[in-house]
């Protein structure tokens, strides 16, 4: 298959709708890079919603090693207002045990809502954070 930002945004708006033929394309190709960069293009920028979401969960599945290399993409994506795009994101970036992931998801997503929690897994991570 031809590997262009069309195609696969089709693919990844079938699989939202559960149709296996996409679904098992996209779990046959956990470990291709191009893929992962097209999904990376896709999740930060795209027209459709689905297409966005679908390509952050398909980020989380991928190869841990491949994701280490585009973690500086997933930490802007972390950013983004749609839960969920950012959820996926958070999810793989938990995958890489990336530093910068574990600070934006205490302070920025458990601590507007749960301080005390927060103030808890601060000292549980105090290595990890400031380390």
């Amino acid at each position: 298959m031809d590997l262009n930002k069309d195609s696969i945004r089709c693919l990844l708006i079938d699989s939202v709708h559960s149709k296996n033929d996409a679904k098992d394309f996209f779990a046959r190709n956990l470990n291709n890079s191009e893929l992962l960069n097209i999904l990376v293009e896709i999740a930060v920028d795209d027209y459709s919603g689905d297409a966005r979401m679908e390509a952050a969960y398909w980020i989380s599945k991928f190869d841990t090693t491949l994701v280490k290399n585009i973690e500086k993409d997933l930490l802007s994506i972390q950013e983004d207002e749609l839960d969920s795009i950012v959820c996926h994101i958070l999810v793989a970036l938990g995958r890489i045990k990336s530093k910068e992931g574990l600070k934006f998801l205490i302070e920025k997503r458990i601590e507007p809502e749960m301080y005390w929690e927060s103030q808890a897994l601060k000292h549980y991570f105090s290595d990890i954070l400031e380390g």
